[in-house]
């Protein structure tokens, strides 16, 4: 019973935990972590971020490309260290609900970010992507119900290639229990008038 009235007043605020997917820009983040490769090995990353709480694979540091209207920097792109074009992964310590970055693709490639908690997939975003390494774009997500890895899928004629800059991630805010029940209690107070009534009629 007591589940069901908080469900119900999580509902009747609008408080959804499912998967609700958002394309963000850069200006949704409130306080992310931020990787610029600046520091990457010239060689795959792997968990050479770990302590900023997410690994990289597929992705190798050293290459320089503008992937947006900023200069040209150090990037993380896909084809340096491994043969062809592979996807290329962030597998985040804990659980995230946000994360963006700057990416540049051949102009005719188009690119789609997965979210995946565990194994499940909890959505996707498309992105139409493009800039051949001398600009670019921002691809961003948001899912409420939280994600612990993406995949960065860049698919198209030419080959695939993608390289990423400016990688911004963090976990959004949601209202702690203690907060929702305060937010509800006027809504409990008429369910329980409600209930009193029928009971008495």
């Amino acid at each position: 019973m007591i589940r069901q009235t908080i469900a119900g007043i999580a509902l009747a605020l609008g408080f959804n935990m499912s998967a609700q997917a958002t394309i963000i820009g850069p200006g949704d983040f409130t306080s992310p972590t931020v990787i610029d490769f600046e520091t990457a090995p010239s060689a795959l990353i792997g968990g050479f971020y770990s302590g900023l709480g997410v690994t990289m694979a597929h992705i190798s540091g050293g290459n320089t490309y503008a992937t947006s209207a900023s200069p040209a920097s150090l990037t993380g792109t896909n084809f340096s260290d491994e043969p062809g074009f592979p996807d290329g992964e962030l597998i985040f310590s804990s659980l995230m609900s946000r994360v963006g970055m700057d990416i540049t693709t051949n102009d005719e490639d188009d690119t789609t970010i997965y979210a995946y908690l565990g194994l499940t997939l909890v959505g996707s975003e498309f992105f139409n992507t493009s800039g051949g390494g001398a600009g670019g774009s921002f691809a961003g997500i948001e899912f409420l119900s939280g994600f612990d890895r993406i995949v960065i899928d860049t698919f198209g004629p030419v080959n695939g290639a993608f390289a990423i800059d400016n990688v911004r991630f963090e976990t959004a805010a949601v209202p702690e229990p203690g907060t929702l029940a305060l937010l509800g209690l006027p809504l409990l107070g008429l369910a329980v008038t409600r209930r009193r009534r029928i009971a008495e009629g």
